[in-house]
């Protein structure tokens, strides 16, 4: 059998929209707002008829004539290849009242889902390694999600205030600030808090306290209770647990580093740290050659284990990020893409995503400027403190007398 024939299909519902869209501009312009596109038509003479109602004039009246849309198709050589005039006249026939339309456009978006999944499925066996599977996996579930549910991505100026409302509301009674605490009180005041769906980003030169400050942050959602999932590439996860330890615990780092030294009230307090992370929900992915694809895989598997909760994102940090293996992109191109990678997950999973960027010579964002522009917060890490470089929601070019002290582990 031919993939016409065993392709997830509705040809009915094909002919009825198609014949509503010629008898109604109204419903026409409906159907593309609801999400059907040519690739709703899984038959060849229906994809054409379509294409070709993009280009038809239409009466006073707004419907298509059957007498120009015939000469039209053969004087552009396509009318056999729409069927013929008998074809084409049993379409424009079939359902012109539109009396059915919810119900047709929702299976041909069913129909389209389908398709996708079955390519999908295609083009996972035929991947050459787990990056590029995953990525194919993760585009095609955001396609069939989009044909499912169709284009209706704007909201009316109702629904938008709805919205607005909820939000404002939320934040009016959410305390000192809206959102989430840094725990450091100097710069909350500035940004009012970490909110969901914002890519804050640390920037400083080789060990300046990047990866303190990711994990400050972390600490502080740990210590409300809050799931939170840490990505790092760089550290293993018995160094990222001693630093978590140092900053709940207060215990000086050099005694995690070197246990030897560690008195008893040490051991009590490095004992009631561990036992908090123990019952914490904290997620460590410490695994080598991490791709933006398996960071947003085990970020959504952690976000459904917990009932739908993420509440913290760190990823440490963005320039070793790993792409395919197989990518021709430029340096400067791989590190654009997990950028806007990391703010597209930050919406996505609506919570803040915290990552770290090198600085160079110029104490400019290393490797790609997109960077800069897809952070809402970006933080630069100096000797005199903590600059706001920038800060969509706050008031930016202020200068935070906040040092890091290496011993415990902390920015103060």
């Amino acid at each position: 059998m031919s993939d016409i024939e065993t392709m997830p299909s509705n040809l009915s519902a094909e002919k009825a929209v198609l014949s509503a869209m010629m008898f109604s501009e109204k419903l026409y312009r409906l159907g593309l707002g609801e999400g059907i596109d040519d690739q709703c038509f899984h038959f060849p003479t229906n994809q054409i008829l379509f294409d070709t109602l993009k280009t038809q004039k239409r009466d006073a009246n707004g419907e298509i004539d059957l007498i120009t849309l015939v000469p039209h198709l053969n004087d552009i050589g396509l009318l056999s290849k729409a069927g013929g005039p008998s074809a084409i006249s049993e379409v424009y026939s079939y359902a012109p009242s539109g009396s059915g339309w919810t119900g047709w456009v929702e299976s041909l978006r069913e129909m389209k889902a389908r398709r996708l999944g079955v390519l999908a499925a295609k083009a996972l066996s035929e991947a050459e390694d787990s990056t590029e599977a995953m990525q194919t996996a993760r585009d095609a579930l955001e396609a069939m999600n989009k044909a499912v549910s169709g284009q209706k991505r704007s909201h009316t100026g109702k629904q938008a205030v709805g919205l607005f409302s909820d939000a404002f509301k939320t934040a009016h009674g959410a305390g000192a600030i809206p959102g989430f605490s840094t725990g450091l009180s100097q710069l909350d005041e500035i940004c009012g808090g970490m909110k969901g769906g914002e890519l804050w980003v640390m920037g400083a030169k080789p060990s300046r306290g990047k990866s303190v400050l990711i994990i400050q942050f972390a600490c502080e959602f740990l210590l409300k209770g809050l799931p939170v999932a840490l990505f790092s590439i760089e550290m293993t996860t018995n160094e990222i647990i001693g630093r978590i330890i140092c900053y709940i615990s207060r215990v000086d780092y050099g005694i995690i580093t070197q246990p030897r030294k560690a008195n008893k009230n040490d051991m009590l307090r490095i004992k009631a740290a561990c036992e908090f992370i123990a019952g914490s929900k904290l997620y460590i992915d410490a695994s080598a050659n991490q791709t933006m694809a398996t960071i947003e895989a085990e970020s959504q598997r952690i976000k459904d284990i917990n009932n739908g909760e993420l509440a913290y994102v760190g990823i440490d940090y963005l320039q070793i990020i790993k792409s395919s293996p197989r990518s021709s992109k430029t340096r400067e191109e791989e590190v654009a893409q997990n950028s806007s990678g990391c703010k597209q997950l930050a919406k996505h999973l609506n919570c803040p995503v915290v990552t770290a960027t090198q600085l160079n010579d110029q104490n400019q964002t290393r490797e790609s400027r997109a960077i800069e522009q897809d952070a809402d917060a970006l933080i630069f890490i100096c000797d005199d403190g903590l600059k706001i470089g920038k800060m969509r929601n706050g008031r930016r070019d202020a200068v935070l007398p906040i040092r890091l002290n290496g011993s415990k582990q902390r920015f103060e």
